[in-house]
């Protein structure tokens, strides 16, 4: 059985649509590798994000008590460093 977590994430440039994309793609393939949403998969999608082409890609996950409890992960998603 996988536990279920929801992302909350914020992504800059959230209009570049390529980035947003390749996000979305790197999300996907860590979900489907069955990796919780916490800080190691935050890790793999900042590489994959980086092996897109976006070098200078970053992905900080911040997560409160709160959020920890109700099994929600924050992550910042940055294009540029």
């Amino acid at each position: 059985m996988t536990t279920l977590t929801r992302i909350k994430a914020k992504i800059t440039p959230w209009d570049d649509r390529a980035f947003v994309r390749a996000f979305e793609d790197a999300r996907d393939d860590v979900s489907r590798a069955g990796m919780p949403d916490g800080p190691k998969a935050a890790a793999r999608v900042e590489h994959l994000l980086r092996e897109a082409g976006f070098p200078d890609a970053r992905v900080d996950v911040i997560r409160t008590a709160q959020e920890a409890l109700a099994q929600t992960s924050h992550w910042i998603v940055t294009r540029d460093a």
